[in-house]
Formats: structure tokens, C-alpha cells, sequence
């Protein structure tokens, strides 16, 4: 039964599995962030040492519109909702428009007694790679032609995240070194060879690791410098070295807390 309530795992809507399907709930979760801290000498306070988000949680309820008096139709259409949530994929929300969050892991409860036709069941669905709703769209900005100099990105989101960039090398010769830096974290490509017309890209899996390709060919090798892009929300200015010029666009998915 489609209602207000709507939740789709790789496309495919949990109303749409069984017209019986009432979805009751969906909490989108808030990532767990763990903290640790030690304390300072004497007097008063501390300081923080680390701060890390480990997953995102969200909870989908529902319930199935089927009378007890027909329990076998229930376990049917039960067994098809835990079908539809088995699975990787990215997971969208109505009460997150425009969102979406990549699901690893699905937790189910004991379903019960299958004849108390009025019960819910709840499926909690866990996000590890990037436990952050993110931006469906990313934010772009792009440099014709640029050599050594900056562009600017207007970061979205509540949260950090991550830049990603795609480089063409528009000069006609070899490019032998690229670095791109933002927010004070750089990553440098040294002996890349980026050929004329050559495509690098700096991008992301759905685990959320750092990719670095030369075409399709994996140069993770030659990568030296920061842990990854990272940038916080607001405008950040981008700024790129090559030897020759290249073509440089910049992207990022907003993520939010």
C-alpha cells in the first residue's frame, strides 16, 4: 500500500514488494560518533584526541495488512519484505529528499507470532563505508584550463566529506606530476605520465576508499600526501599544480549528520 512513508533499497520500493505493505516508521538514523579524550595536567578540562563516525543506522517499520486467519499469506509476503532488504545497495528515504545512504549490512528481528495481524517489524539497516546520508547530485565546479592555480567549490552537506577530481591533460605532451590540495590536505601523483589527452581521476567507491585511476588503470601506486580530500561545508578553494595545463573538475556529495 503506498502511503506518505516511502523507502527504496536499489530502486526498488518496499510498498511496491506487496500491496499489503503499510510502512508505519523510518528513522534515518544519526551516524554513532565516538569520541575519546584525555585529561589535561592539573586544574581543570580536557582535550579531545580523536573523533571518528562509525556507522549509520536507520530503522525501517511496517506492518502487513493481512488478517490472521490467513497466516501463510503472511510468512508470503514477510518473507518477500526480508528478500527486498537482504542486500547492498544505496537506500532512499521520504523523510531524506534528494538523499540517499549506501547499506551494508541488514539486522532483522524475530518476526513472532505471524498471526498477530496488527504486530510491525522493524529492519535496521546499517551504513559502514560512509555512515552519511549524502547528496543524490553532486556539487561541480570545473577550470577550462589551468596549470597552477585555484578553483573554488561550494561544499554542501552538515559534515565532512570528500573532493574528487578528474584530470585531462589538454596540452598535447606528458605530464609527468600532479598535485591537488584543499582545506590543507594535499595529494600528490609523482611519475603519473599522464599522456595527451589522458583522463586521471581521484574518486570513491561505495565503501567510501579513495580511487586513483590513469583510464581504467589503478596508479594507487604513485599517490603520496594526505589520507584523502577532505573538506567541510562551505566555500573551499581547490588548488591544482601540473606541469602542463589539463582540464580540472572538481566535485563532492554533500554528507550530512
Amino acid at each position: 500500500m503506498i502511503l506518505s512513508k516511502r523507502a527504496a533499497l536499489g530502486g526498488v520500493q518496499l510498498d511496491e514488494v506487496d500491496e499489503s505493505i503499510v510502512i508505519h516508521g523510518i528513522d534515518p538514523g544519526t551516524p554513532s560518533e565516538n569520541v575519546t579524550s584525555v585529561d589535561r595536567m592539573g586544574g581543570a578540562g580536557a582535550r579531545m584526541t580523536s573523533d571518528h563516525f562509525s556507522v549509520l543506522e536507520i530503522k525501517i517499520t511496517f506492518g502487513i495488512n493481512i488478517r490472521k486467519e490467513y497466516p501463510e499469506e503472511r510468512r508470503r509476503v514477510y518473507d518477500a519484505a526480508v528478500a527486498w532488504a537482504n542486500r547492498k545497495g544505496w537506500m532512499t528515504i521520504s523523510p531524506m529528499p534528494e538523499k540517499r545512504a549506501y547499506v551494508d549490512k541488514v539486522l532483522f528481528e524475530s518476526p513472532g507470532d505471524l498471526r498477530e495481524w496488527t504486530k510491525d517489524f522493524t529492519f535496521t539497516f546499517r551504513c559502514f563505508g560512509v555512515p552519511f546520508w549524502q547528496d543524490e547530485t553532486a556539487a561541480q565546479s570545473a577550470a577550462g584550463s589551468i596549470t597552477n592555480g585555484n578553483i573554488t567549490i561550494e561544499v554542501p552537506g552538515t559534515a565532512q566529506t570528500v573532493l574528487e577530481a578528474t584530470f585531462r591533460n589538454i596540452s598535447g605532451q606528458n605530464i609527468a606530476n600532479v598535485s591537488i590540495s584543499a582545506n590543507g590536505n594535499t595529494i600528490t601523483l609523482t611519475g603519473v605520465n599522464l599522456g595527451a589527452n589522458q583522463v586521471l581521476t581521484i574518486d570513491h567507491g561505495t565503501d567510501g576508499l579513495l580511487r586513483i585511476r590513469k583510464g581504467s588503470t589503478n596508479v594507487y601506486h604513485v599517490y603520496s600526501g594526505a589520507d584523502d580530500l577532505y573538506v567541510n561545508p562551505g566555500s573551499v578553494s581547490v588548488s591544482v599544480t601540473a606541469s602542463r595545463a589539463c582540464e580540472l573538475n572538481v566535485k563532492c556529495f554533500g554528507r550530512y549528520v
